[in-house]
């Protein structure tokens, strides 16, 4: 990577998840403002040249920092164990709060909350929280400092605590969003599978049975064996016609059902669904050319986006699906998805086009007519 890249603090930002992004945020948050704290800390002990605490408090920011970046719940980013960085931190955090010439003790808890908030439970940090209140004016400092030290350990333990919380449920969320397009793929694929049983399956038992009853009939010389191999073509014919309607999407599709389905799907994965138009303006080609645009255009939203809305439009002459929160491309491409909607649009006399921003991603079909061949 280069240093500019490096030293680039949005470098990947756009490239990045939303999850990613949440992640990198809520590290970001509270390492800054370890940082932040550590700088008030050593500005105020330098006022009374306390080079005890300064050094004091660069080492406990230094460790809340690697505290930070090891702690999963928080966005950490290192899965190496926090156990040093946590000793070190706790002591330098006490010759903070209890040594110098300056009231360092509120650094001491900021830094030491910071660390360590995300990785006890909330109520040991409430409980720390009044300890150190009546810590505080135990050693002689005046309540109003002490209230001031419990709340402000209690507010950052319950900031922290909200965080990982936030951070867990959008994970968890894009897991099932995740979770939902595989099911979307899963249910295509048995869908195809159980048509394919009721197309073939009969067919080829069918022709199993009169293949050997034209066999037997062979071997004793009848005339009508004949006959069944004729019937034996008929039936592997249809059969065939019957397969070729069902691989490319001839058979049960209904471009109402598709869109019910698709708004079903699409709501189950939390993406708000907008249908504009009617279905019964489309002729009998271009329904059956918009159902598959629909069910790939679905599918390709659940798999390549992080999306919260979709509208579909539907005219005459084409659909139109559009999504935001596109994901970047991956770079590859399997030959499938799309590239197959298109030419299976082509082959009917339709077009496809996608349009891809930042912010929006835009699929566009023009469907085709009856007069088309």
């Amino acid at each position: 990577m280069k240093l500019h890249e490096y030293l680039n603090p949005l470098h990947g930002w756009k490239d990045s998840s939303d999850v990613e992004k949440v992640r990198v945020y809520t590290r970001q948050s509270f390492l800054t403002l370890a940082v932040a704290v550590a700088v008030a800390a050593m500005l105020t002990s330098l006022q009374y040249d306390d080079y005890l605490s300064i050094a004091a408090v660069g080492v406990c920011a230094a460790a809340t920092f690697v505290i930070v970046q090891r702690t999963p719940a928080i966005g950490g980013e290192s899965k190496a164990s926090p156990r040093i960085p946590l000793v070190i931190m706790a002591v330098s955090a006490v010759v903070v709060a209890f040594t110098g010439e300056t009231n360092n003790m509120l650094w001491a808890a900021a830094l030491a909350t910071t660390a360590v908030a995300a990785l006890i439970p909330l109520r040991w940090c409430l409980a720390v929280a009044v300890a150190s209140a009546v810590l505080a004016a135990a050693l002689g400092r005046p309540a109003i400092q002490a209230l001031v030290l419990g709340l402000f350990i209690a507010f950052m333990s319950v900031t922290l605590q909200l965080s990982a919380w936030l951070l867990r449920i959008v994970t968890e969320l894009d897991a099932a969003r995740d979770a939902a397009a595989a099911l979307s793929v899963a249910e295509e694929r048995l869908r195809f599978s159980r048509d394919l049983h009721d197309v073939v399956g009969r067919a080829l038992s069918a022709i199993a049975v009169k293949s050997e009853l034209a066999a037997t009939l062979a071997r004793r010389g009848d005339d009508r064996a004949a006959n069944q191999m004729d019937e034996v073509r008929a039936l592997a014919q249809e059969s065939m016609t019957d397969a070729r309607k069902l691989v490319r999407g001839y058979r049960s599709v209904d471009v109402a059902s598709e869109l019910d389905g698709a708004r079903s799907l699409l709501s189950a994965a939390g993406i708000s669904t907008e249908l504009v138009g009617e279905t019964s303006t489309l002729s009998e080609r271009a329904a059956e050319a918009a159902a598959w645009v629909v069910r790939e255009g679905v599918t390709n939203i659940l798999r390549h986006s992080a999306a919260t809305y979709c509208r579909i439009e539907l005219s005459a002459g084409s659909i139109r699906l559009i999504n935001d929160h596109p994901r970047a491309s991956s770079g590859r491409d399997d030959g499938t998805g799309l590239s197959g909607l298109r030419e299976r649009l082509v082959a009917v006399g339709g077009t496809l086009n996608a349009e891809k921003t930042a912010e929006e991603f835009t699929l566009t079909a023009a469907l085709p007519t009856e007069n088309q061949r």
